[in-house]
């Protein structure tokens, strides 16, 4: 038995209106049907989805997990059925541009640039924890423009019919630790001094990020112990500031009180930033690349730490000259 689009709809519709009646009459089912179907994917999976009371179901922990991403799964059949839709009505213009991100500082003021991306149309935004699944919605016509981050050193698969544009060709991971850390004191951490700790991961990562933190790790001679999974990014600094945990975050990220950001010594950990869009949207890319650029100056001049190791480092963005950070600041 393979999961198809009908059995992730029941498992939503199930999770959301917490009755297997309610979600029959959601889908257009009887209630014996949505049983049935329910039983035979949790056989088929292994695993048990809803707990059963009187008062209706409720998700399992594992049965969250298969919800979240089924929603997931079903947000990109949705955005392939919409744009295979305008197509068989004739190849006339979309009224929406769609553009997905990855999660990063930057989307957190990208907000108030939108309105100047493409006033004539309405703008669909999707951000994703990872970047798995931004290229081949892309490469499927299903998004416009992608904004996502790439490993440093992981070959990335180039969608077919997609142009891209590598804003910043290397930029350092830091690691997030307490305050009261110990190693706090230090201008610079060790990635192999951190081999005892507990870390903070993020379970919806779908990207190559998570097996090449792994890897890198592993060449530090150590697999890093991860205890705490969230996508939360304040939840995982609540968790960071108590210090049961250490964690990996952006350079551009803002400042959160209780916990310190370190550069790691050598910068083992990288990734490229990078716009991608398909050729109709090429006017509108080139408006965001000039939006994120501004928007991305400005975090780096906001974090003396980063600002200093950009300036040091001219080859790590070739587009975007360290003069360029002072000029951003003037007027």
């Amino acid at each position: 038995m393979d999961l198809g689009p009908q059995h992730l709809r029941m498992i939503v519709a199930v999770s959301e209106t917490g009755s297997i009646g309610k979600a029959a009459a959601r889908l257009d089912l009887t209630q014996p049907a949505v049983s049935t179907m329910l039983r035979r994917v949790e056989k088929h999976l292994g695993v048990r989805l809803f707990v059963r009371s009187p008062s209706g179901v409720a998700l399992t922990p594992i049965g969250a997990e298969v919800a979240t991403r089924a929603g997931a799964v079903l947000a990109c059949i949705d955005d392939l059925n919409t744009t295979l839709a305008g197509s068989r009505a004739g190849g006339a213009a979309r009224p929406l541009l769609r553009l997905g991100a990855q999660a990063c500082p930057a989307l957190t003021l990208l907000g108030e640039h939108l309105g100047t991306l493409a006033p004539e149309t309405q703008i669909q935004l999707r951000v994703d924890q990872g970047a798995g699944r931004i290229p081949p919605l892309l490469a499927s016509g299903a998004l416009d423009v992608g904004f996502v981050q790439e490993p440093v050193g992981h070959a990335a698969e180039e969608p077919a019919g997609v142009e891209r544009c590598v804003l910043i060709d290397r930029e350092p991971l830091f690691v997030g630790m307490s305050s009261r850390d110990p190693l706090a004191a230090r201008s610079t951490v060790d990635l192999a001094d951190l081999a005892d700790r507990d870390w903070v991961d993020d379970p919806a990562d779908d990207g190559p990020f998570p097996a090449y933190f792994r890897e890198v790790c592993r060449g530090a001679g150590f697999q890093p112990r991860v205890r705490f999974w969230s996508g939360d990014w304040q939840i995982s600094s609540s968790i960071v500031r108590t210090g049961r945990a250490v964690g990996i975050y952006q350079p551009t990220a803002l400042p959160r009180e209780g916990v310190v950001f370190r550069r790691l010594t050598g910068d083992p950990l990288a990734q490229r930033v990078v716009l991608m869009w398909r050729p109709e949207a090429r006017p509108v890319a080139l408006r965001l690349r000039d939006s994120l650029t501004r928007i991305y100056l400005g975090l780096v001049r906001s974090n003396d730490v980063y600002a200093a190791w950009w300036d040091a480092h001219p080859a790590a963005h070739p587009g975007l000259p360290a003069l360029a950070l002072a000029r951003s600041g003037e007027g």
